[in-house]
């Protein structure tokens, strides 16, 4: 089995390698005339955009296409030297987008036209009068972008001019005359204007032009030319979700597995080597501790989302929070006209089944946009954790431990929201959001605790642990974006109120044996509940002020106001089965915050082939907590600043650039709550109240050559970092989880992806990185100095079997790491699916498999002073998959919407 693993991954991984090669070596002459609609689906390839036209527009058309030439120009010279030799006009209709058309002036018009013209006296020739007006739909909204003809009274072509996003239009200049209008729009019938008489020296407005839908609109209307996985910017990486196997029927989890430069263990996120990354979903970061952020992306399918933006040095617009960067999710929440949506459905078996149904709906009408989504899932599994401990010293010992868990949960996402456009510069938004989690555990722990000289077993712990989980997050944010005057200024608005409560009650029944199984102690009855209610108000504005045509200046400021009550409840049970309540292990911690944050940001050219990117960041931070039991207090006010600056030069298919930032990492509220968190008899998790931020310093140096390669060096520093840190309790042989500050933690970090389409039927893409970690600090009387390298890399092969079939195969390896006395073991793992589409792409049936061989299995060592430990954690990692996912509505245009709230919710716990 494991020479099939490796060949397998050889296979997928050296040999399309050697294929690239060998294609590199092709003459890149001038190939044989092709058709004009595989010459498309390269341009549409190399440039990352997509195609709008009649499915007859290329019927019959061919071109000779230069391979080599075209990728080093702009895509609209490229354009115009393929379509205009064979009669076809386009226009831009965004950054991603291009239409496709008939040319409105063919060479009999044109003659024409030229012959009128040449027939008119200079005095006919004085052109002052104008004609104005605007085209609509049925519903009287703006049809932008469409195409606009002035006709004389015998029907020959004047002009064309296209209407700006408003669907309004002007022509200046014109003789005196009879004259109408004919107004087109892809999936809409031709419209006309009355005829009218202009007169000299006089502006006209011509009454609105009304287009009706086009009964077939849906059947002539073709886009070509998929995104690719990955695209890159100059300050991020973004991953089109839609366009991967893997992601449909999988989690938002699933997808990160595969992102560049992302890792995921126990639970942990790191991007491009460094910890402590912020996750956010629609600019919006999520305040949730690590474990519940991973079962929150594990709960919500990757169908709900369109993009994911992995941004690892964040500019001064963004919050200063979280030293390894920013995850950005992008929610499904376009502007659809009419009503339109998808639903999806799946189900995963490993041991048990798990099951997840999703929707999203939009619908659009004249100025009034409203879009949902809705998420469910039910999961129900099995795991077990075994784990090794030895303890030296006065009081040897050595125990093995072994816990089987049975749990089952209940996720609901659900989000609500509306746009409305007050009027073509001024919208309005409300969204609302829901997040529930419902869950319940019961966990059978044995603990055998031998002689650490003879290592014959003396005596032995039973635990029964039953728990139940409740997770609840509503937040409400109210939005608006104003364009103020002809330069386009641009102002946003937003607010927010997110409101958490969570409770976490557990039972835990000990009993106690001798070396024989006699019971010595128990039943020992125990209870411990803990529960924490935050509430978070944020206001933000952001403004952009353009200075010029290659400079802007943007500039905003924010206020985060943060109230947080957590409880800890601990009670033992007597001989009487009463509980009573230990006033040592229980505590209310009353936690009050504020931060104020402004910055500036300039966004510049330095000559036509570079970009440049400078910021500034300040922060105020004040924050008090109370121990409520106690009476201890702790209180901060503190100012930072945090720098930042990009810059990218470009020269041919090659771009290199530089990127500063300085960053702050803040303790979550709980992580300063001082009281204990029981989780068994040898084992519990306590806070400090003496946490200080730690600050971040990154640089990093990224090369791309056109879009296929993209190689990035990094480099780290985190000052006053602060982690969680496992020792020894006590002489009993108990360990205790605490969170500390430590001196120093520094990450280099050499990342290359690769993307690259080997043939029209496989596709390419493989990111590695190679990192290097050292951690150096004095704790508890021992001076820590730890450094390791290791590397990690996933290979996805995409190959498309059939127009309708493809088949993915993933193989992703992950080295050895150390986390300052705890060393993460390595881990394997294969992953296959297939995607089969029909009815016109709209359905989609996907049927995969994740973990093929069943290595992807956390462990590692724990060591430190007298402890060395190991652990290891099977969980159901070999699934199976099947889901159903399918689009209905009418047609797509571009989603407007973006609101955010900010750094405080990523603390919660």
């Amino acid at each position: 089995m494991t020479f099939f693993k490796y060949t397998v991954l050889i296979f997928f991984g050296i040999i399309p390698f050697s294929v690239s090669y060998a294609a590199a070596q092709q003459t890149t002459s001038q190939t044989p005339p092709v058709k004009l609609k595989d010459a498309l689906q390269s341009v549409s390839k190399t440039f990352h955009i997509n195609f709008m036209y009649e499915a007859e527009l290329l019927n019959g058309k061919t071109v000779n296409l230069y391979l080599q030439n075209f990728k080093t120009q702009k895509p609209e010279t490229v354009l115009t030297g393929l379509l205009q030799p064979v009669g076809i006009s386009y226009y831009r209709v965004d950054q991603e987008n291009y239409a496709l058309f008939k040319q409105a002036l063919d060479k009999t018009i044109v003659s024409s036209a030229n012959t009128a013209l040449s027939q008119l006296s200079p005095t006919d020739t004085l052109r002052n009068a104008s004609i104005s007006g605007v085209v609509l739909d049925e519903a009287n909204h703006p049809l932008d972008y469409s195409t606009v003809t002035l006709l004389k009274s015998d029907s020959s072509v004047v002009k064309s001019v296209l209407a700006d996003s408003s669907g309004r239009y002007r022509f200046k200049d014109l003789t005196a005359g009879h004259y109408l209008i004919l107004a087109t729009q892809m999936g809409y019938l031709k419209g006309y204007s009355q005829s009218f008489q202009l007169v000299a020296n006089t502006p006209l407005a011509v009454p609105a032009i009304i287009l009706a839908t086009s009964p077939n609109q849906l059947a002539e209307v073709k886009i070509t030319a998929k995104k690719p996985l990955f695209e890159r910017r100059i300050d991020r990486t973004i991953v089109n979700v839609e366009s991967s196997a893997l992601a449909t029927g999988g989690s938002i989890g699933d997808v990160l597995e595969i992102a560049p430069g992302v890792s995921v263990d126990n639970n942990q996120i790191t991007l491009k080597g460094k910890q402590g990354v912020t996750v956010m979903i629609d600019d919006k970061v999520v305040k949730l501790s690590a474990s519940q952020i991973s079962s929150l992306l594990q709960s919500m399918p990757a169908s709900s989302i369109s993009q994911i933006e992995l941004i690892s040095n964040p500019s001064a617009k963004y919050d200063a929070e979280g030293k390894g960067g920013i995850i950005n999710i992008k929610t499904k929440k376009g502007t659809n006209l009419g009503f339109n949506g998808t639903i999806t459905s799946g189900i995963t078996v490993g041991t048990f089944p798990r099951f997840t149904e999703g929707i999203t709906l939009n619908y659009k009408l004249k100025r009034l946009n409203l879009f949902s989504n809705y998420s469910y899932q039910h999961n129900r599994s099995i795991s077990q954790y075994l784990s090794d401990k030895v303890i030296t010293g006065q009081n040897a010992l050595t125990y093995h431990q072994d816990e089987t868990s049975h749990s089952t949960a209940e996720a609901n996402n659900a989000r609500l929201g509306a746009d409305y456009d007050l009027n073509d510069k001024n919208t309005i938004g409300i969204l609302g959001t829901l997040n529930t989690n419902r869950s319940r555990s019961d966990f059978l722990q044995t603990v055998n605790f031998n002689n650490y000289s003879t290592r014959q077993q003396d005596s032995s712990l039973s635990s029964l642990n039953n728990g139940s989980g409740k997770y609840d997050t509503y937040g409400l944010n109210i939005n608006s974006r104003h364009v103020l005057g002809l330069d386009g200024h641009l102002l946003l608005f937003n607010a927010d109120y997110t409101s958490y409560l969570s409770a976490n009650p557990n039972t835990y029944q000990n009993n106690y044996f001798n070396s024989t199984g006699g019971l010595v102690k128990g039943p020992e009855n125990i209870r411990n509940d803990a529960g924490v209610a935050i509430d978070l108000i944020t206001a933000k504005v952001d403004y952009s002020y353009p200075l010029n045509k290659t400079s802007k200046l943007e500039a905003g400021g924010k206020t985060a106001f943060t109230h947080s009550k957590s409880n800890i409840l601990f009670q033992s049970g007597n001989s009487a089965g009463q509980f009573i309540t230990d006033t040592n292990r229980t505590n209310t911690f009353d936690y009050h915050e504020n931060i104020s944050a402004v910055y500036v940001n300039y966004v510049t050219k330095l000559g036509k082939q570079t970009d440049f990117q400078a910021g500034l960041r300040g922060e105020n931070t004040r924050y008090s907590g109370k121990s409520i039991t106690t009476g201890q207090t702790v209180s901060r006010n503190y100012l930072q600043l945090f720098p930042s600056l990009f810059i990218l030069h470009n020269f041919g298919v090659n771009t290199l650039s530089f990127s500063y930032s300085r960053r702050i990492g803040r303790p979550g509220y709980e992580d300063l709550n001082p009281f204990i968190d029981y989780s068994s008899p040898y084992f519990y998790t306590q806070g400090n109240p003496l946490l200080k931020p730690e600050t971040t310093h990154s640089l990093e140096l990224n090369y791309n050559y056109h879009t296929d390669l993209n190689i990035s060096l990094g480099y780290s520093r985190t000052s006053d970092y602060y982690n969680y840190f496992t020792s020894l309790a006590d002489s009993s042989g108990a360990t205790k989880q605490t969170v500390d500050n430590f001196k120093h933690y520094d990450t280099w970090n050499l990342s290359i992806s690769y993307n690259k389409e080997l043939f029209k039927w496989w596709n390419l893409t493989a990111n590695g990185d190679a990192f290097y970690d050292r951690y150096q600090t004095p704790y508890l009387g021992t001076f820590i100095d730890v450094q390791r390298a290791g590397y990690n890399f996933n290979i996805l092969n995409a190959l498309q079997l059939h127009p309708r079939l493809s088949l993915e195969i993933l193989n992703l390896y992950k080295s050895k790491r150390a986390v300052l006395a705890r060393t993460i073991g390595s881990k394997y793992r294969a992953d296959a699916a297939l995607k089969y589409s029909f009815l016109n792409n709209k359905a989609t049936i996907k049927l995969g498999v994740t973990d093929i061989f069943y290595t992807y299995i956390n462990q590692g060592v724990n060591q430190f002073e007298g402890l060395y430990g190991t652990y290891y954690n099977r969980n159901e990692n070999r699934r199976f998959n099947l889901s159903f996912s399918y689009k209905f509505g009418g047609k797509v245009t571009a989603p407007k919407k973006a609101q955010s709230n900010k750094e405080e919710l990523e603390r919660i716990k």
